[in-house]
């Protein structure tokens, strides 16, 4: 059974089918377990073993989707164009184990090229699968772009499927299919990004709905812009959105922008009017979200937290994507616990696109970049994490950064140690640590220099750089080669502090923050020296950011040997 790759559509789509994306399509993506100078084995993810766990798979990846029954769907799109079948593998046992591919249904020969997409189980027991049947695009003759939604249902657990039909959106192009939910009243939304006529910000979020389990469909009302973009940017405006059902009966739609950050609009009568779209707190640039209510009422969101701009061999299309970060929220998106990385690249490549579903035992199964990977959501309402380095480096990035490497701790206190060394003069050095977001909380950093050391940099941010980019970030500090701590003041200057790491002593360096008051503590061996205050603005901090400051090489260095965090989200 020859698997298709999924064309190249615009916003460098990959509807995470089965077929590895082509080169054409500039999306490599992965959720890979390859080794970097400083990684040689795979990331660890989560705080111990099991919190998230990539599943190793003999048949093809694809959209998961948990049945009634309790079996897991796992479906793609394979064959050659004209000849394409929908095909599903499942699983008994909540994702371990997994029957070989079998065909579903078969797709008209006379359309276009057809790729998965979205899935739902509605009310009724009934599968529902959507996907593209994609003609082509051309932005410059925006009349030649063609490509629909198509969807297919079985009322009979997947035994037997009706015909594929189209689902009506009003526009004649969408360039992926990401989600589609059930509300209480039984109507089924399954939202789409369209390129319209508008001169500045083209793309238009849209929901199609159906009232009738899926038999017909209905056009949307409204047209949900973003005014992000330009006129010559044909990737701006609000795409790719994802939606849910709010417990106050509003219809949450998450489109994705060119600006940064996740927009929000909001329905108060299932989906017929939408308000004006407006920014959420979620930093991800031009890149798909994935969010679903698990069973015990929370909230669970899934996206790419990161910044956008490449460096060195990692292009930005890949960097804004290079790692994928889910958070839960128990009050309806009022507050979120987490932030935490599940998934993480480790070369050029991408960790992008989710699907999401929770098995019966609980977990939650993530396919995302060519991968399935299994999450148990409860680690990401934890509020306290240690590493002391047991495992290396792999909670780190050091992602086009190399010299950071694990050693054994100088002062043997620990087994190992992070050692920030700086190797090369034209290429930066530094790592990051993921860790429980917090709108307050407190850091402690066990370390020591070496003598000749030539200086890092200390920060904490809401999202993922790669670590080698010069960023300030919320809380920034600075430990000059003479060992003299410095904090950055008003207009990005430095400042003195009195405090000195001293060469071959063990320092601890303890950061207390306070995002709603915009202000941290830093304490050396319990002395304060200073308070920073707030330079990036954020409604809280998940990241610790590591960096040498050498102008041309350190090969002395400085050791981190434990981080202790407990964070109040």
């Amino acid at each position: 059974m020859k698997l298709r790759p999924a064309p190249a559509f615009l916003l460098a789509v990959w509807i995470c089918g089965w077929g590895q994306p082509t080169k054409a399509a500039g999306e490599q993506t992965a959720m890979n377990n390859e080794a970097t100078e400083a990684q040689v084995e795979a990331p660890f993810l989560g705080d111990q073993p099991g919190d998230v766990q990539r599943l190793e798979m003999k048949v093809p990846y694809g959209v998961p989707l948990a049945l009634p029954d309790g079996r897991i769907l796992l479906w793609g799109v394979s064959g050659e164009e004209r000849r394409q079948q929908a095909i599903a593998s499942f699983s008994k046992d909540n994702g371990h184990t997994w029957t070989e591919p079998k065909p579903l249904f078969s797709f008209p020969q006379d359309r276009g090229i057809f790729t998965s997409g979205a899935a739902l189980v509605s009310h009724q027991g009934t599968i529902h699968l959507f996907g593209l049947d994609y003609y082509g695009f051309d932005f410059d003759h925006r009349e030649k772009s063609k490509s629909y939604l198509w969807h297919a249902r079985s009322r009979d657990g997947g035994k037997t499927w009706e015909p594929v039909q189209k689902v009506d959106f009003g526009l004649e192009y969408t360039g992926a299919s990401n989600n589609a939910f059930q509300l209480r009243s039984g109507r089924i939304i399954a939202p789409v990004s369209g390129l319209s006529r508008r001169r500045i910000s083209p793309w238009v979020s849209l929901a199609p709905y159906s009232d009738d389990d899926g038999a017909t469909w209905h056009k949307p009302r409204q047209l949900i812009p973003v005014p992000t973009g330009a006129a010559d940017w044909y990737e701006s405006g609000a795409a790719e959105p994802v939606g849910v059902e709010l417990r106050d009966g509003r219809v949450w739609l998450l489109p994705r922008s060119q600006d940064g950050y996740q927009w929000e609009s909001f329905s108060r009568d299932g989906g017929l009017r939408w308000s004006p779209a407006r920014h959420t707190r979620f930093i991800s640039n031009q890149s798909a979200m994935a969010v679903m209510r698990l069973r015990d009422g929370r909230l669970l969101l899934i996206w790419n937290n990161c910044g956008a701009e490449g460096l060195g061999e990692v292009n930005w299309g890949n960097a804004e994507r290079a790692v994928l970060t889910a958070a839960v929220s128990p009050d309806e998106g009022k507050t979120w616990k987490g932030y935490r990385e599940v998934g993480r690249a480790v070369t050029d490549a991408q960790v992008s696109y989710p699907y999401i579903t929770q098995a019966r035992d609980g977990s939650v199964l993530l396919s995302a970049g060519g991968s399935l990977v299994r999450l148990e959501p409860d680690f990401l309402a934890r509020t306290q994490m240690t590493e002391d380095f047991s495992r290396g480096l792999r909670r780190w990035s050091t992602l086009a950064a190399p010299g950071t490497k694990a050693a054994s701790d100088p002062d043997g206190a620990f087994r190992q140690a992070l050692l920030l060394l700086k190797p090369s003069t034209g290429r930066p050095s530094g790592a990051c640590l993921s860790f429980p977001y917090g709108r307050t909380g407190e850091i402690a950093l066990s370390l020591r220099t070496t003598p000749g050391f030539q200086g890092a940099h200390f920060t904490l941010t809401d999202h993922y750089d790669l670590p080698g980019l010069e960023r300030e970030g919320s809380f920034p500090f600075r430990a000059l080669p003479s060992g003299r701590i410095q904090i950055i003041g008003s207009g990005g200057s430095w400042l003195d502090t009195p405090g000195d790491l001293l060469p071959e002593k063990r320092h601890e360096l303890r950061l207390k923050w306070n995002c709603a008051r915009g202000q941290a503590v830093l304490r050396l061996d319990g002395t304060e020296i200073a308070r920073i205050e707030q330079h990036v603005r954020a409604p809280g901090v998940c990241y610790l950011r590591l960096r040498s400051t050498a102008r041309e090489t350190d090969p002395h260095g400085l050791y981190l040997a434990s981080v202790r965090i407990k964070v109040t989200p």
